[in-house]
């Protein structure tokens, strides 16, 4: 049996695109007959033994985003070297920009794998022209000790045997700042599971289990509210929206540091919007597909992506998406087909790709069909895990 440990400081119950990918890379690993480990981030530090194919360790470490990957980095290291006496390991399979690469002790595992959800010089770019005093403190570490987070970055690049690039948009990524040789490189998007993020039966029926109005519009938008996710565009557009329809509900799932969510708040009011916003805070990922079947458009505003978790989980739950035409997105919707792509930063743009779902029902139905459809033929948990498994075997033989 072939044994691969994660290392990640984000997994289930944490929230965060890494962590989905994981928690769902893990399972699918096992119903094909692997054995996984997985090596995270927690609250207090246990070792859990799930069942025979299945383990994770969870290590205490500190919340702050940056700062505590190098502290997990720094834990994980120490671990490993414990497990690497008592667990035969095949694969290491790491994932990027989250984990260091002084997290890998250098004789661990048969193979180093690497999943490149994005670039560390790729987060710096999407927000350089947005203003300091939106930025947060993860943001502005960033930024500031950019190079130093690049150094550890390219080690890792450099030590992997191969690569996973999420999305073809982070593969030339990859060539273009880090100049990394193509044949190391697969590109495998992530995937969602379609039975559990899936079309409401009856969404009014969802809209009222969650104490939402029934006659409202829904608009949702799940994601942290980081710069990069564009939150103070999409206000604006709701803002323009809420003009000609004032039962629209704009619905922010996520969680930010210190005063991000406060300075949202403070912009809506100076819009005229704070009635039409609801914020969620972090919404539990048991919960997280009623959410989906509650809303009546999903709105994804981003600067910088490069395969976002939030937009398949959209596209699975049969909602209408639109969306900024950035990173890989556009490697997941067919503009005007199973979603709409307009330019980032443009809330008039997106705002009247929202205005015409609301006002054309019976097209936004055929495009919520067809975002089913896409997923359904393309990422499927089911579909992914065996691209990833052919990775596994070349870079094992």
């Amino acid at each position: 049996m072939v044994e691969v440990c994660f290392i990640s400081p984000e997994y289930i119950p944490l929230s965060g695109g890494t962590g989905s990918y994981v928690y769902y890379l893990s399972r699918e690993l096992i119903k094909n007959g692997y054995s996984t480990s997985v090596v995270t981030s927690y609250d207090e530090t246990k070792d859990i033994t799930i069942n025979k194919k299945q383990r994770a360790f969870f290590l205490k470490t500190l919340k702050v985003p940056v700062v505590r990957s190098f502290i997990f980095a720094g834990a994980a290291f120490r671990k490993l070297k414990q497990i690497n006496d008592n667990i035969p390991v095949d694969i290491t399979h790491i994932n990027l920009p989250l984990v260091p690469s002084f997290a890998v002790p250098r004789n661990f595992g048969k193979t180093l794998i690497t999943t490149v959800h994005s670039t560390w010089k790729g987060e710096a770019e999407s927000i350089r022209r947005e203003p300091y005093s939106r930025l947060n403190s993860n943001e502005r570490f960033m930024v500031s000790f950019n190079r130093l987070l690049r150094f550890f970055e390219e080690q890792t690049l450099e030590r992997s045997n191969k690569l996973i690039a999420v999305s073809d948009f982070t593969r030339k990524e990859l060539q273009k700042y880090y100049k990394v040789r193509e044949d190391k490189i697969r590109v495998i998007h992530n995937g969602v599971d379609i039975n559990k993020f899936a079309p409401p039966k009856d969404k009014t029926q969802v809209k009222q289990e969650l104490g939402f109005d029934k006659k409202n519009v829904n608009i949702l938008s799940v994601g942290r509210l980081y710069a990069r996710k564009g939150l103070f565009t999409l206000l604006e557009s709701v803002s323009i929206v809420a003009k000609k329809y004032k039962n629209v509900k704009l619905i922010i799932s996520g969680k930010g540091q210190s005063n991000e969510m406060k300075k949202l708040i403070n912009y809506a009011e100076k819009l005229g919007v704070r009635s039409n916003i609801l914020f969620t805070g972090y919404f539990p990922d048991a919960k997280l597909p009623k959410l989906y079947q509650a809303a009546d458009i999903f709105a994804f505003s981003t600067f910088y992506e490069n395969l976002p978790f939030a937009v398949l989980e959209a596209l699975s739950s049969s909602l209408p998406v639109v969306t900024t035409k950035v990173g890989g997105i556009p490697e997941m919707i067919d503009d005007g087909k199973d979603g709409f792509l307009v330019p980032p930063a443009n809330s008039a743009v997106l705002s009247d790709r929202i205005l015409y779902l609301i006002e054309h029902p019976i097209e936004a139905s055929e495009m919520a069909f067809q975002a089913r459809k896409t997923v359904e033929n393309r990422f499927d948990w089911r579909l992914i895990v065996k691209k990833v498994i052919k990775v596994y075997q070349e870079a094992l033989n």
